[in-house]
């Protein structure tokens, strides 16, 4: 059995997300040494069980077996033991800075989830030995429910058509524009509802408070608390109709492809990771026609030398592909993404798992 040293954030976060599944299926294979980054965030009996395991395998690791480094791509200057050291991080941008750069080139091998991430490396690390690793959605959990579980929920108006969109406050994920657009493509109809689960649990309170406010202007807005669990997340998304996500550039977006494993209709942008899932089968997305520089004067400063799509000459696309699925849902004729369900059992868990091993085995 493949001995594989693993150093990973372990909680509800993007990154705590991937790893926990990351972990889990390799654990199933291999013997996996489990270096926690920061307190493991655990949800449920089965992840503390596997979790504990891998981090007991720790105590007496293989020094010379691969380290994985589920990390930033600014901070993999550690590693465990002294084996060939792995990078797998998950970036947004187009173009790396000095930082960056000397971070990744000290890795003998880099993981990324999209064609367009690895583009990116090579462009500016043109001798990076870099592997195509996608990322995945648990289908066990994110799965179509039956038409009439939706009708017997309490949570939802069976009258009205709603928008989704969940992903941590930021410019970068398009919530500065995602009102606009909303209104553009509903200018007076009462039988729509925006939900959005973004708060933010890295910002502080009143960062968090000045997005609630904005969107709190249009009375038909739901804002909702972050869920605990996955579970809890699933039945959320099977409660809705459509998921909105102009995002400006995305490391991989979990959220999004959940949505798509649910049967859920999605409109987005199609630009950075998102072009490795979405396809004109399974989403509706609006190609950006030009790109702007990087900056929220948050996550990206001046430091930073990428771009990301501008979202100025789409928006009114964006709200039109939005329309149209309302449209359809108005007329009676099915919204059901069976596509989108399909894309995502080609994008496991198991076959993330499954490309690591077959890499890390020759």
């Amino acid at each position: 059995m493949k001995n594989i040293n693993v150093m990973a954030p372990i909680n509800s976060l993007g990154y705590g997300v991937a790893s926990k599944n990351i972990v889990k299926g390799l654990s199933e294979k291999a013997n996996l040494s489990l270096f926690p980054i920061g307190g493991p965030q655990i949800e449920t009996e089965a992840e503390k069980v596997f979790v504990e395991e891998c981090m007991a395998n720790s105590r007496m690791f293989d020094v010379d077996a691969p380290c994985i480094k589920i990390w930033h791509e600014f901070d993999l200057g550690t590693r465990i033991g002294r084996g060939e050291m792995i990078a797998f991080p998950f970036f947004e941008l187009n173009k790396f800075n000095d930082l960056k750069i000397h971070h990744l080139s000290s890795c003998d091998k880099i993981y990324t989830p999209s064609n367009w991430s690895k583009e990116v490396i090579q462009n500016d690390i043109p001798n990076a030995n870099v592997k195509v690793i996608p990322l995945g959605v648990d289908t066990s959990i994110f799965f179509p429910t039956l038409a009439s579980d939706k009708r017997n929920s309490q949570d939802v108006d069976n009258k009205k058509f709603v928008i989704f969109n969940c992903g941590k406050w930021e410019i970068r994920k398009g919530h500065d524009v995602l009102l606009d657009i909303f209104r553009e493509a509903f200018p007076e109809e009462t039988d729509v509802e925006l939900w959005m689960m973004c708060s933010n649990p890295v910002a502080n309170d009143e960062v968090n408070k000045q997005w609630s406010s904005f969107y709190k202007q249009d009375q038909r807005v739901r804002l909702l608390d972050r869920v605990q669990t996955q579970q809890e997340l699933a039945n959320v998304i099977n409660n809705i109709d459509c998921g909105l996500f102009p995002s400006r550039a995305e490391g991989w977006n979990f959220e999004l492809l959940e949505l798509m494993a649910c049967g859920k209709k999605v409109v987005a942008t199609h630009y950075s990771a998102h072009t490795q899932y979405c396809t004109d089968k399974n989403s509706l997305t609006v190609k950006p026609k030009s790109m702007e520089k990087a900056f929220d004067g948050v996550y990206f400063r001046e430091d930073e030398v990428g771009h990301w799509a501008s979202l100025d000459n789409i928006k009114s696309s964006l709200a039109k592909s939005l329309r149209s699925v309302y449209e359809d849902w108005k007329s009676g004729k099915s919204i059901d993404n069976p596509e989108g369900v399909r894309t995502a059992y080609e994008f496991s868990w198991e076959n993330t798992r499954e490309r690591i091993l077959e890499d890390l085995n020759g």
